[in-house]
């Protein structure tokens, strides 16, 4: 049976990404029992909010947070339109610089809490509760789960004994990475919703890079690679009970745990780095309302014998509308603008995956104060042609590798201590300003493009799916990281991809089974019964789930249903953007905007000419 989850319409909160602690204690003064509260975590920002849109001028220091929040308000506005508002906008934590952003709040009954201290003022009596349970500051994530469980409130106390709460094994699990942030608080939030037990565990804080790195030692057959690999996660997770669950799910900065627990039970992993806040709100949402009754299948046609026509013909018999990206249709170019553009639930990937060749580039950046760092980058070009126009995508991707000697993100990096401004400015200036010092040819690491008919694509987009929420299934060789951060940060729910280079039998195998059983059970399910397809090979337990356990798809009533209702999104898309054309004070965007405009329009003339007409027809007699 599906299980379906509802969202709480009465709070929705926005609190400061660094302040874990005051997220506990506000979300255990709230009701939990009618369904989830929508809580999405604010970064940290620079710079007050400004009205002109455009932005040339901003401090190259401010642009990337000023960019970050202005996206996060329109996200977040978006979602508390979709529900229709709420009772109470809790803003938790929020400084003047991050509140400045959030244009969308006037509208709304705010609760303004700035730290600990008046949480019980302004929230104690909105919900009754049956008592409070006492906890260091130091405890609150851990004893949160508790107090959620058994409503009540939690508060502070440095001076309360440590205590041992009962503990039930339930047959939901969710293990969440300890990381200081709002986001292990959301985990316990979602644990809670779902009825599962909460383990909370520390890790080094490895990273997706050095994790690619243990597996490609591991899969080239160095001494002792696997033991290595295994040493790098198990020793977190060896004291929790798995075998018995219906199944497990991750919140992690990037772990792999499905491939090193060989997938003992079903296990889906949500990304703690890349909007965690989102992720199970879409997926929550999206589960219940907005259904598209659309799958976009892409494939260059790389292999003599591939899963496409059979993927495609398993759709169609279930009445979804499904748009073909095959062979000389595979380009750049048309897999941008449908990834972005065009309504899906689904997007299928049959094609050559992986790191591609690009450059290895070391040059020289003067920041804002004068001062000379060498930064060492990678760099990967990629070009769309645009059949229609002369307009066409180019896009350089940069990968950060060293700044000054130190690995990018290391620990030496950060111990350093150099002032924001200067990554501001090397992010800024890498590739333009800069003094090349050398400049080498080299298969760029973690790059993993998408082999289309003329050219690899990097998947640097900013929209997905015409602000829907797909799931995708990246059915090519190395296709668990990178490209799968830049779907799941644009708004997917869901997201298959592999761990190594696959065989391609086993691809077409197991993508066979998965949609046989897509439609009768749930993503995560139907993955999980693909899997005997590997057991007895070299690509056991290769596939990786980021995603929720209860996401699925469901049938179309019926094609011509399926098609009109794409249609009717492509036109609302068109009049979204519109709007937006009216308002857009930069030229820049105009120009692009125009762009999407034009495509969405070619696409319904090319694609739904006798629904055009009927529509048009209608429209008349009105």
């Amino acid at each position: 049976m599906k299980e379906t989850l509802k969202i709480n319409p009465k709070f929705f909160c926005i609190i400061n990404k660094e302040k874990p602690v005051l997220a506990g204690v506000v979300l255990s003064y709230l009701d939990h029992s009618i369904g989830y509260i929508p809580t999405f975590e604010f970064p940290f920002v620079s710079c007050e909010d400004f009205e002109n849109d455009n932005s040339d001028n901003l401090e190259s220091e401010h642009q990337p947070t000023w960019a970050r929040a202005r996206k996060l308000n329109i996200k977040v506005g978006n979602a508390i339109r979709k529900l229709g508002g709420c009772e109470y906008l809790i803003l938790a934590g929020l400084n003047n610089k991050q509140k400045s952003y959030l244009k969308f709040s006037a509208n709304y009954n705010i609760i303004d809490i700035d730290d600990l201290s008046n949480v019980d003022i302004f929230l104690n009596g909105i919900v009754p509760k049956k008592g409070r349970l006492l906890c260091k500051e130091s405890s609150v994530i851990d004893y949160l789960p508790y107090a959620l469980k058994e409503n009540l409130y939690l508060s502070i106390d440095n001076n309360s004994d440590d205590i041992t709460y009962p503990f039930t094994n339930l047959p939901r699990l969710v293990v969440i990475e300890k990381n200081n942030k709002v986001s292990s608080v959301i985990g316990v939030l979602y644990a809670n919703l779902i009825g599962a037990n909460v383990e909370m565990i520390d890790s080094k804080g490895l990273s997706a890079y050095e994790f690619k790195d243990l597996i490609e030692n591991w899969r080239n057959d160095e001494p002792n690679s696997y033991n290595n690999l295994s040493a790098a996660i198990y020793p977190f997770i060896e004291n929790i009970e798995f075998d018995s669950r219906e199944f497990v799910t991750f919140f992690t900065d990037g772990v792999p745990y499905s491939l090193i627990l060989e997938n003992v039970v079903p296990i889906s992993h949500v990304h703690l780095r890349i909007n965690p806040d989102f992720f199970i709100f879409n997926n929550i949402y999206f589960e219940t309302f907005s259904e598209s009754y659309s799958a976009l299948v892409f494939s260059p046609e790389e292999f003599e014998d591939e899963e496409t026509d059979e993927v495609i013909k398993k759709l169609e018999k279930s009445n979804l509308y499904v748009k073909s990206l095959i062979n000389s249709e595979a380009t750049f170019y048309n897999l941008d603008n449908h990834v972005q553009h065009h309504p899906y639930s689904l997007l299928h990937i049959c094609s050559h995956g992986g790191e591609v060749r690009g450059t290895r580039v070391v040059e020289t950046i003067q920041d804002r104060e004068g001062v000379i760092h060498k930064l060492e980058y990678d760099e990967v070009f990629s070009f769309g042609l645009n059949p229609h126009e002369d307009s066409h995508i180019v896009s350089t991707k940069r990968y950060p590798r060293k700044l000054n000697g130190f690995h990018w993100g290391g620990k030496e990096l950060n111990s350093a201590n150099y002032p924001s401004y200067v990554f501001a400015d090397v992010r800024l200036k890498m590739g333009i300003e800069g003094e090349i010092i050398s400049s080498t040819p080299i298969v760029v690491p973690g790059s993993s493009n998408i082999k289309c008919f003329d050219t690899n694509y990097p998947a640097m987009f900013h929209f997905l799916a015409a602000s829907h929420s797909p799931i995708i299934f990246n059915n090519t060789c190395w296709s668990w990281s990178d490209i799968a951060d830049s779907f799941i940060g644009v708004g997917a729910r869901g997201y298959i991809g592999t761990l190594w280079d696959i065989d391609n039998r086993v691809a077409l195998k197991s993508a066979e089974i998965f949609y046989d059983n897509i439609f009768d059970s749930t993503v995560l399910q139907a993955l999980n019964k693909s899997k005997f397809v590997t057991q007895n090979s070299n690509n056991k337990d290769i596939y990786i789930f980021w995603g929720l356990h209860f996401s699925s798809l469901v049938k179309g009533p019926s094609m011509e249903f399926s098609r009109k209702v794409v249609l009717s999104k492509l036109l609302e898309s068109i009049s979204r953007w519109s709007d937006k054309l009216k308002v857009t004070k930069n030229t820049k965007s105009s120009k692009t905007i125009l762009e999407i405009i034009k495509w969405i329009e070619r696409t319904m003339k090319k694609d739904f000419e006798s629904e055009l007409k009927e529509y048009s027809t209608k429209k008349d007699e009105n």
